[in-house]
């Protein structure tokens, strides 16, 4: 039998029945302490790679899975979203990477003729900041899905649960086309294939039915929320621009 150093509470394991603390040497040491950061903030444990998996192999069953209440066997969307960002701006700001500079290398065009517009403020502005936009997206996928769902039993802030996990994996996916870019800059255009097919996929992974219907419906959805994406994106960052003079 442990004694919680919380409570008082005498218990078996390697958590307290009474308040949830995990079992500890009773000191504060550099192992335990990373351990429940991790873990805390970014579910960084078994889960986080059975996640990993998933999204992978069965996004459509993972995320069923999750919504039914199965929570504990996988990252929360969320949580995996901030942990896979923070990875990707790391990298990005290691590597020195710039997305705009890398789309002119692949088209051969160069930067807009006045910087100082507006309009090219906010350009740059949301290509510099468009991985944290992607929360937006996670909002239009949702009210797409919906909409064209709206005789399913699925509640809008279910499909909000799907929004996120698909911007996490996202993410992580763009993490390896980050590091590939660096390499070579063309690399970089698998990122417009996957930003599109990946919602598709997973759409099309979880729902049922006629699989006819249910690609129109995923690449139809796909594509609406990519628009209102890209226009409520870059209409907040005209805004951010022209209040906060960036």
């Amino acid at each position: 039998m442990e004694l919680c150093k919380n409570c008082g509470t005498q218990f078996e394991g390697n958590f307290c029945p009474n308040c949830g603390q995990r079992l500890n040497s009773g000191r504060i040491i550099f192992r335990e302490s990373a351990k429940d950061v991790l873990e805390h903030y970014f579910d960084f444990d078994a889960p986080l790679f059975r996640t990993i998996k998933g999204m992978v192999t069965n996004p459509g069953k993972l995320i069923k899975e999750y919504i039914a209440g199965k929570r504990k066997s996988y990252s929360h969307p969320f949580r995996y979203f901030v942990l896979v960002l923070a990875i990707y701006l790391v990298l990005k700001n290691l590597l020195d990477f710039d997305p705009i500079q890398t789309v002119s290398e692949i088209s051969g065009s160069q930067r807009a003729p006045n910087p100082n517009s507006v309009i090219s403020k906010a350009s740059n502005y949301f290509s510099n900041h468009i991985n944290t936009f992607l929360l937006v997206f996670a909002f239009t996928i949702a009210l797409f899905s919906k909409l064209f769902n709206l005789k399913s039993k699925i509640y809008f802030v279910e499909y909000l649960t799907l929004g996120f996990f698909i911007v996490a994996q996202y993410m992580f996916f763009s993490i390896f086309i980050l590091l590939g870019s660096y390499i070579s800059p063309y690399v970089f255009i698998l990122n417009y294939l996957v930003v599109f097919l990946y919602p598709v996929y997973v759409l099309i992974s979880f729902h049922s039915g006629n699989l006819a219907l249910r690609v129109l419906k995923s690449v139809l959805i796909s594509i609406l929320a990519w628009v209102s994406y890209a226009f409520l994106g870059f209409s907040i960052s005209v805004f951010i621009v022209q209040v906060f003079g960036l």
